[in-house]
Order: C-alpha cells, then structure tokens, then sequence
C-alpha cells in the first residue's frame, strides 16, 4: 500500500530573524525527514518538532548537535556544520525576548505581597543595584558566582544551599548565586524536572531523558532514556524504568545503568538511603546497597519525605506522621514513632521536615517543643504555593501562580526571582 506523504513545512515563522535563521538550518539537516519520524526517533513529540521547525521554539543545542552528527557522515562537513549549529543556535537564544519582570506578573496573575507569606518583605538589594528577573540575570560577574558555586557543589560540601530553576514554559535552566533576585545565571535552554544532589545536577526534557549539568553554562550531557522516576542518593543517581519494572543505578559514565531491583511505583532519595514503594501494596522497602537486595521497612504511606537523618511517612489517612526507626527490631521489620500529627503532603531535606496543612493551604515546618521527637509538633509559616523545595538551610517556595521564589530560613522570608515553571533546592 503507498504511503501518504508527510505534509511540507512551510517556511519559518518564528518571532525573530535569529530564531528563523536557525529553523531554517534545521530544516534543510532534516530534509526529507517527517515529523512522525523524527518523533520516533528522538523521542520527542510531533508537536515539538513542527515548532523547531517552524523556529517557533528554539531546539536544544544537545538534541541540535545529535541531529548534525546523525545527518552528516563526513566528518569534516560534520564539524563545519557544528561549528555552524552552534553560532547560529547562540544567535537564536540571545536574540529571545525577555520574561517580563516579576512584580508585573505578580501583579497581573493577583499575587499577594510578600508580607502575606509570613512576615514583612526583606530588602533585596536595597542601594546597591536595581532587581532583575530571573530569566534576565547574566553576564560576567554571574557567570564567575556560578562557577564557584559549580565547584563548591562538585568537589566539596556548598556552605549555603545551590538553589536552580526552570523558567516558564519549561525554556531556560538557571543557577542562584545566593543572594536576591538579580543573582540567577542561565545555564541550560530546557528543562521538565531537575534533581539536585552530592551527584551533581540532573534535568528531564521534553524528550523524558535524563541530562546531567557538567559545570559549565550550555554543557548538558545524556545519561539516561526516559524514566518514570529519578532519584539521587548520595553520589549515585537512580531511575525507574518507564514502565515501573525495575530499579536501576547509573554507573557513572556515559547511558551505561545496571538493574539492581525490580517492579517499583516510585523512588525516595536522599542522605538516609533510597527508597522504593512496592506496586500494588505500596510497602516502602530500603535498598542495601547490593543488588536485588531490599529490605522491607514498613506498610503503605500517604506520602514520604527524607530529612538529613530521618525518613518520615504519612500515614494512608493523612492522620499522623510517623518517623522510621530502623535500630528497632522489636518487630519483623523495623518500627515508626509518632513525630506530627495530620498533614497532606510532605517535604524533606536538611533544613528539616516540611509540610501542609489538610486543605494544602498552608505550610508548616516541624519544630521541636524541646522534650524529643514526641513532643514536635507543626509550625506555621505561610501560605503553601504552588512547588515547595528544601535545601540544606532553607526552604523554597513557588508561588501559587509561579510568578516568584520565595526563601525562608529561621522566619524570615525572602523574594529572590521568578517567573519560573519548577525549582530544585539541596
């Protein structure tokens, strides 16, 4: 039976004459090629390749140089035309229209003021320089704060927390330097999902595949097909198979990975180990650090989250918080103590253990009333936003629209940037 042909392209219609320039580089690589082919291949949807093509979006310098080297044999064409995806991708990118400042879209999206997250705003940058949105900040003194933060990250324990986020829409990974609304760098042009860890920085795409940061602005390598879920753990990266059927661990190198468990619904990671939940029951099992071998620690949760010593579970009615005792073999596998009570969703990290209230309005913070952990109890701090992470000193909170991150360390809160679609915090 003949085929029907995909339908012609057409010419580009992108927002700028960069963004066209490289479409129209793009198309003439993938000549011949359907868009339908072209999603199969890459694993990235038809849609997504229409607007590349049409220089509607700005295609991934990574998946851009994976399409040069696939499309060109010779290997002196082949670095000419690199050369040439890389100038004409940079042209592209910097020629981007900029995201409209924060307080604008705070303002139109009908955002509180600060104050209502839980106390009176902190001045950022008062005398010193004007405010930038995050997807503005850049140049050279950026750029030298995120290489220290990259080396403090990769060789060494951060003395303060590395704090990362996507821009809206998912266009744009950037790095905070630490200080307010001006201190973000761009590092990336893409991302779904990061992950944060000793490991190192980790990113989905569009595609569902996972890229790890190499330090250096614009520098994503691949590391894994898609998952269904990724955690990190230590200096070890861990993923889900898409279809949940095993638990493998990355080894290091390159999209090499080795199956260390089976059948999985989602993975746990952090400083007391990794965990899984089993499908169909729900058990929470911790990995031994052997292959194939897990242990069974306790029955089905709400939802779990891991401190840096402890990992807590919410009980399947949301009634209570239960903190895991592993030293207590009392029973067949090893005991939880009660640590809070009600909660609808929990968070985790070095600064401590977070969580909402049942209406998921508000956030609180687990807070020692100073007799043990019988006696903890939860602690208001503000609203709950729309994405909460947790660093090792403070906690970070997307606004309920997403037009702002906000910092809290200690009860004071901090506007440091936005818009941003998702955050990362470790």
């Amino acid at each position: 039976m003949n085929r029907r042909a995909g339908r012609p392209q057409g010419s580009p219609r992108g927002s700028t004459e960069q963004a066209n320039a490289l479409a129209e580089f793009l198309l003439a690589l993938t000549a011949g090629s359907t868009v339908r082919g072209l999603a199969a291949r890459y694993h990235v949807g038809k849609t997504l390749w229409g607007e590349y093509r049409a220089g509607l979006k700005i295609i991934p310098l990574e998946l851009l140089n994976r399409l040069v080297r696939d499309h060109t044999p010779d290997e002196d064409t082949r670095r000419a035309r690199l050369a040439t995806a890389v100038r004409l991708h940079a042209a592209a990118t910097a020629a981007q229209r900029p995201a409209p400042a924060p307080a604008a879209v705070a303002e139109a999206a009908g955002d509180p003021p600060v104050a209502a997250v839980g106390g009176p705003p902190v001045a950022v940058g008062a005398g010193r320089r004007r405010s930038r949105p995050l997807l503005l900040a850049a140049g050279g003194t950026a750029l030298t704060l995120l290489a220290a933060l990259v080396l403090v990250l990769r060789w060494g324990p951060p003395r303060e927390d590395a704090v990362f986020a996507v821009g809206p829409a998912g266009v744009g990974v950037f790095s905070w330097d630490g200080t307010d609304a001006a201190g973000w760098a761009r590092i990336g042009d893409e991302a779904e999902r990061l992950y944060l860890g000793p490991a190192g920085v980790f990113a989905t795409r569009s595609d569902g595949r996972l890229y790890r940061y190499e330090g250096e602005p614009g520098r994503w390598s691949l590391i894994s097909e898609p998952g269904r879920d990724f955690a990190i753990s230590g200096e070890h990266v861990f993923r889900l198979a898409a279809d949940g059927g095993s638990v493998a661990a990355w080894d290091g190198e390159g999209t090499s990975w080795t199956t260390i468990g089976g059948p999985a619904t989602r993975l746990y990671g952090g400083d007391p180990g990794l965990f899984a939940t089993e499908p169909g029951t729900d058990f929470i099992y911790r990995y031994t650090g052997d292959p194939f071998t897990w242990q069974r620690i306790g029955t089905a949760g709400a939802s779990f989250a891991l401190t840096g010593d402890d990992l807590y579970g919410l009980t399947p009615d949301q009634a209570r918080v239960n903190r895991w005792q592993p030293d207590d073999r009392t029973e067949p596998w090893p005991t939880w103590a009660y640590a809070a009570g009600e909660a609808a969703e929990l968070w985790g990290g070095r600064a401590g253990l977070f969580s909402t209230d049942p209406s998921r309005s508000r956030l609180r913070v687990l807070a020692d009333a100073g007799n043990g952990v019988a006696d903890q109890t939860w602690r208001d701090i503000g609203p709950a936003g729309a994405e909460v992470a947790v660093g090792r000193r403070a906690v970070y909170v997307l606004s309920g629209n997403r037009s702002r991150i906000l910092r809290w360390s200690g009860g004071a809160w901090q506007d440091i940037g936005g818009p941003a679609q998702t955050l990362a915090a470790g």
